[in-house]
């Protein structure tokens, strides 16, 4: 028997970021396990996607299929950004929204709040 769990917009609610990062490290660990519960944590953890497979054919040409792999891939990339762009500032989203996938807005934002989160530390 294969249990379905449809997860509400409360249980996957991430608190919105606050600009000078005070709340990063909460805020980081919210996004991650809010994606992680969709099942979309690949698209922000290094993992490379697996949506294309070269099938090579007995003529020796080669093709690349799996298209619905593909767009699964861009779904979840587009979830993920959006899930990223509703919890940050307008500003900062200004700042970062030119990046191209989900793992480069992430990064981009873990650098820039990294940094403030040590110098909040080296302060205290």
């Amino acid at each position: 028997m294969t249990t379905s769990t449809k997860l509400g917009d409360d249980f996957l609610r991430v608190p919105k970021l606050d600009i000078s990062g005070k709340n990063w490290v909460i805020y980081k660990d919210r996004l991650k396990w809010s994606i992680d519960a969709r099942g979309l944590l690949k698209h922000v953890d290094g993992s490379t996607p697996t949506v294309e497979t070269t099938v090579t054919s007995t003529d020796g040409s080669k093709t690349v299929s799996n298209a619905e792999a593909v767009l699964e891939w861009k779904k979840g990339e587009a979830i993920v950004k959006q899930q990223i762009a509703g919890t940050i500032p307008d500003s900062l989203f200004i700042k970062h929204r030119s990046k191209g996938s989900a793992k480069e807005l992430f990064d981009a934002l873990a650098a820039e709040f990294e940094r403030k989160s040590r110098m909040v530390s080296v302060d205290l």
